[in-house]
């Protein structure tokens, strides 16, 4: 069996908002699972079916939480943010689809690693500013 993560957590992917550090690491918590999965030979359709639901689901809740920040915190680049956020959910549902479709859950698991990894690094440190200062962190 193998032990390997995908996704390896570190401090350094923190932007200093604990609930979106939480979510986050949630978030990794899940494609590493996927991962996982993929390695020691669990790639049924319903393991697919059921790991979109779940990445789906997390994705819109934790979107939801930093959107209301981006309100409260009057964030000048929320309406542009959000675009990622509704890029990120059609893509992915697209991809998910495709990678049923053709029963490769590596499709999948190959994009959720990318974006992840380039969204939580490049994309969501230009808000934490902005939303540290309104929580007071």
């Amino acid at each position: 069996m193998t032990h390997s993560l995908l996704i390896s957590w570190s401090h350094k992917n923190e932007i200093g908002i604990p609930i979106i550090d939480e979510q986050h690491r949630g978030i990794v918590s899940l494609i590493n699972s996927f991962g996982f999965s993929i390695q020691n030979g669990q790639q049924t359709e319903f393991y697919l079916n059921t790991i979109f639901t779940m990445i789906d689901g997390y994705t819109k809740l934790h979107f939801a939480t930093e959107e209301e920040f981006f309100r409260l915190a009057e964030y000048d680049e929320a309406e542009k943010h959000k675009e990622l956020h509704t890029a990120l959910i059609r893509q992915s549902f697209a991809i998910a689809s495709e990678s049923i479709r053709l029963r490769d859950p590596n499709i999948y698991l190959q994009f959720l690693k990318k974006w992840w990894v380039t969204h939580i690094s490049n994309c969501d440190p230009l808000y934490a500013a902005t939303v540290k200062k309104y929580l007071a962190l």
